[in-house]
């Protein structure tokens, strides 16, 4: 990471700006295809729970119902990637889906959870929510969007005790 003036300088608008594109940039580059194998491991420091959107921007369901994400437990030592792209690669049936958009097929008669997150959903990271639960930061690099459950997220940066640029954690 590029180190920023000591924290005791003012950062200018445009060093700030340089350092927000870089991690933004390098968090879009290590985002994974959830169709592909996870290369890293991410294991969970305690035991959890994962929230799984069912479609883009969890889009609601056929009928309005609330149902737009599952819930998984992971059990401290699980790797979190290896639950996620086990879920998504897994097969739905169409009854289940209802009016979502699939990305992929357009008959959708044999479709895979991931399917329905847009036409290549990959997951950019993780956050973890004043519980303790983890939710998935997508990317998509054909849409070039990013969202996390109903919204799109972004990054903020700011600099630590060393002066260096680091992601803001909220």
């Amino acid at each position: 990471m590029p180190a920023a003036p000591p924290a005791s300088q003012k950062a200018t608008d445009a060093e700030r700006a340089a350092a927000l594109k870089m991690l933004s940039d390098v968090a879009r580059a290590f985002a994974w295809p959830v169709h592909r194998w996870p290369l890293d491991r991410r294991p969970a420091e305690h035991a959890t729970r994962v929230h799984l959107p069912r479609a883009y921007l969890g889009g609601a369901p056929a009928g309005g119902g609330c149902d737009r994400e599952d819930v998984r437990a992971v059990r401290a030592g699980q790797d979190v990637n290896q639950v996620v792209h086990a879920w998504y690669m897994e097969y739905v049936e169409r009854e289940r889906v209802g009016v979502w958009t699939n990305y992929v097929h357009e008959d959708g008669t044999i479709a895979r959870r991931h399917e329905y997150l847009g036409p290549d959903p990959r997951v950019a990271g993780y956050f973890f929510d004043v519980d303790g639960e983890i939710h998935v930061r997508w990317w998509d690099g054909f849409l070039k969007n990013q969202w996390m459950d109903d919204q799109k997220w972004t990054l903020d940066v700011v600099q630590n005790a060393k002066g260096e640029w680091v992601v803001k954690e909220y």
